[in-house]
């Protein structure tokens, strides 16, 4: 019975999340004609998005792949960016900021007043399988999908999405000879004026390894300044001490 009770407690607070704040701003056909409407932002195709990188062949580039309700995103609004994009000059860095996702770029533009951006804004609006987002018709199926189907999988709720979407997208924009791997937003490519991206070698406690655009938020010299013919490697991993003090 107690069991029970806290499922439904749970279920109602699932709910109310839905339906406040930025939870409430989902890929959905309301929100999709909401954010074509608005002239300040700028939509694209991942293709689109490709071309218009690649034709740049004269500045230093920076992708952001970012969500304005996205916590992490925010803190890199108002901790990184500014700070990195003060360090280089506009004449030697291009800075490409990029919603991924149409249910959340309607407040693209409050995040960068709010944290003094003054950047152009691109949404992703792509229709091919690969980079679609998920599409619900309503927040109140998704609701109640959740209460019938409590602890079902997102795409038996209703939603449709695309498998891997965030590496389909990275991997048409810079397309690599061995495959990136991206964990979520915020995602940063940055790129040299030839196109070579900067990517990290990174080893995962469990001993997993997987090759990732390198995080500007973890750079401690200029866009301008990194070796981008060089991978760098991270390491997780536990390090392994023998008694005389020597470490690995």
């Amino acid at each position: 019975m107690q069991h029970h009770i806290i499922k439904i407690f749970t279920v109602i607070a699932l709910g109310a999340m839905l339906l406040t704040g930025c939870m409430m701003e989902k890929p959905t056909v309301k929100n999709y004609r909401k954010v074509s409407a608005m002239p300040e932002l700028t939509p694209v195709t991942v293709e689109q998005l490709r071309q218009l990188i690649a034709a740049d062949t004269t500045h230093y580039k920076v992708v952001v792949l970012t969500s304005s309700c996205c916590g992490y995103c925010g803190q890199a609004m108002r901790d990184t960016y500014p700070h990195k994009m003060a360090e280089c000059d506009s004449s030697q860095v291009h800075w490409y900021f990029v919603e991924e996702s149409y249910g959340t770029a309607q407040y693209m533009d409050e995040v960068f007043r709010r944290h003094h951006i003054d950047s152009p804004r691109y949404w992703i609006n792509d229709t091919l399988p690969q980079y679609r987002p998920l599409m619900v018709k309503n927040m109140w199926t998704i609701v109640w999908n959740l209460i019938w189907h409590y602890g079902a999988d997102i795409k038996e709720l209703g939603w449709e999405v695309a498998s891997n979407r965030l590496d389909n997208i990275v991997a048409n924009i810079v397309p690599q000879s061995q495959p990136v791997s991206v964990s979520g937003v915020p995602t940063t490519l940055m790129l040299d004026p030839q196109g070579h991206m900067k990517c990290t070698y990174t080893i995962y406690n469990d001993s997993t390894a997987m090759l990732e655009p390198t995080d500007i938020r973890n750079i401690t010299v200029p866009v301008t300044e990194l070796d981008y013919n060089k991978v760098d490697t991270i390491s997780f991993l536990p390090k392994v001490c023998t008694p005389d003090g020597k470490c690995n």
